[in-house]
């Protein structure tokens, strides 16, 4: 029996749907090994996109082998990215910095009164960004963790299970001065 020309368009239309539909993203990394392999944002939208996954990326991780084997990961690649100083760092609810990759000197210091360049707390922010009273991503001016040049940087949170410590996932703009 002879397929119409009309049934074979609505084929090859359902195909290729299908197929674009199921390809995959390549705009978004898939695990961290893949945003680890990604160059250098220099677009401030691209570089959100990849602050949210590796927060992302960042919260599963704890879930699947714990906190305190999590941040130990952390500290080293493919977490770890130089290009956009791309880091994990926490506070705690009240402000007391507990971790942080990118400014190791931070950690057991009380940032609750300390501002980015531009005067924004940005413990406060991050507080705000985890339990969704503020932006879910926040921009500070600070020094780029890899260069210690200011650098415009973005960076979003979440609560931690103890309902005291925020982990924040963050990236700077990379750029030659």
């Amino acid at each position: 029996m002879p397929v119409s020309a009309p049934l074979k368009v609505v084929f090859l239309l359902s195909v290729l749907v299908t197929l674009a539909v199921s390809a995959k993203d390549t705009s978004a990394a898939e695990t961290i090994e893949d945003l680890y392999a990604r160059d250098s944002q220099v677009d401030l939208e691209d570089l959100q996109k990849d602050v949210v996954r590796l927060a992302t990326l960042a919260r599963r991780h704890i879930d699947a082998v714990g906190l305190a084997e999590a941040l130990t990961d952390f500290r080293q690649k493919p977490w770890k990215r130089k290009a956009n100083g791309l880091h994990v760092w926490g506070v705690t609810v009240s402000g007391m910095s507990w971790y942080d990759v990118g400014h190791p000197d931070l950690v057991g210091i009380d940032v609750s009164n300390i501002t980015d360049i531009e005067g924004r707390y940005w413990a406060r922010l991050a507080r705000e960004s985890a339990d969704g009273s503020g932006a879910k991503v926040f921009s500070l001016l600070f020094p780029h963790p890899e260069t210690g040049l200011s650098a415009r940087g973005l960076h979003t949170c979440f609560l931690l299970k103890d309902g005291q410590r925020i982990l924040c996932a963050g990236g700077f703009e990379d750029a030659t001065r």
